[in-house]
C-alpha cells in the first residue's frame, strides 16, 4: 500500500473512530439515564409505601387514642412555630403566634416564651428549622394527656452543614380546651456512637 493510500486510509478512520466513540458515549448515557430513572421510581414507590404505612398508622392512633392524636398534631404546630427561626425577627415575633396554642400560665413560665434581649440569633446568625417531633405519651385522659416530646431541630450558621438539636420537653395538653397547659423545655437528647462498632 502507497503512502498515499495510507494517508488516506487513515483519513477516512479518524471520522469513522469519532462516530463509533460518539455512538459508545451516547448508549453508555442511555444505560445510566435508565438506570437512574429505574432507581427515582424505585424510590417513589418506596416514599409511597412509607407515606401509606404513616398515614395507617396516624388513623390507627385517631380511632384507638383520639386525645393522644390531638395532642400529637397541637403539639406539632406549637413547636413548628417554636422552632422555625429565620431571623430575630421572627425569634421576637413567635411568642404571639404560640400564645392561643398554651394557657397564660405557660405563656408565664415557659423558657420559649421568654425575649431574647441580648439578639442572639442577630449575633449568631443561625438558622433553625423546626423537622418533627415524637410524643411519649405516659398518660391520656379525657382531662389530659401527658408526656415527653423530643424535638428535632436542624440549624446551620450561614453556609455551614445542617447540624440536628433534640429537645426534650415535659408536657400536658387538655383535650377539652385544646390548649398546651404544660411546655417544659428539661434539655437536650444526644445521641452517641462509637465509630468502632460502624
Amino acid at each position: 500500500m502507497s503512502k498515499v493510500n495510507k494517508k488516506i486510509a487513515f483519513l477516512w478512520a479518524i471520522p469513522l473512530l469519532m462516530v463509533i466513540t460518539g455512538l459508545g458515549f451516547w448508549l453508555a448515557t442511555q444505560v445510566a439515564v435508565k438506570t437512574h430513572q429505574s432507581a427515582s421510581n424505585e424510590l417513589a414507590v418506596q416514599q409511597s409505601k412509607l407515606i401509606n404505612k404513616k398515614s395507617k398508622v396516624g388513623t390507627v392512633l385517631d380511632s384507638k387514642q383520639p386525645n393522644v392524636s390531638a395532642a400529637s398534631n397541637w403539639l406539632d404546630k406549637l413547636f413548628t412555630l417554636d422552632w422555625t427561626i429565620a431571623s430575630q425577627k421572627e425569634f421576637d415575633a413567635k411568642a404571639k403566634q404560640m400564645t392561643p396554642y398554651v394557657t397564660q400560665d405557660v405563656v408565664k413560665n415557659s423558657l420559649d416564651f421568654k425575649a431574647d434581649p441580648d439578639k442572639m440569633i442577630t449575633q449568631t446568625g443561625v438558622v433553625m428549622t423546626y423537622d418533627h417531633m415524637d410524643l411519649l405519651p405516659t398518660s391520656a385522659s379525657a382531662k389530659a394527656v401527658k408526656g415527653k416530646v423530643i424535638v428535632f431541630v436542624k440549624s446551620h450558621l450561614k453556609d455551614s452543614a445542617d447540624s440536628t438539636t433534640r429537645f426534650v420537653y415535659n408536657v400536658t395538653y387538655n383535650p377539652k380546651t385544646n390548649l398546651v397547659t404544660q411546655l417544659d423545655r428539661i434539655g437536650t437528647y444526644q445521641l452517641q456512637s462509637d465509630s468502632s462498632v460502624l
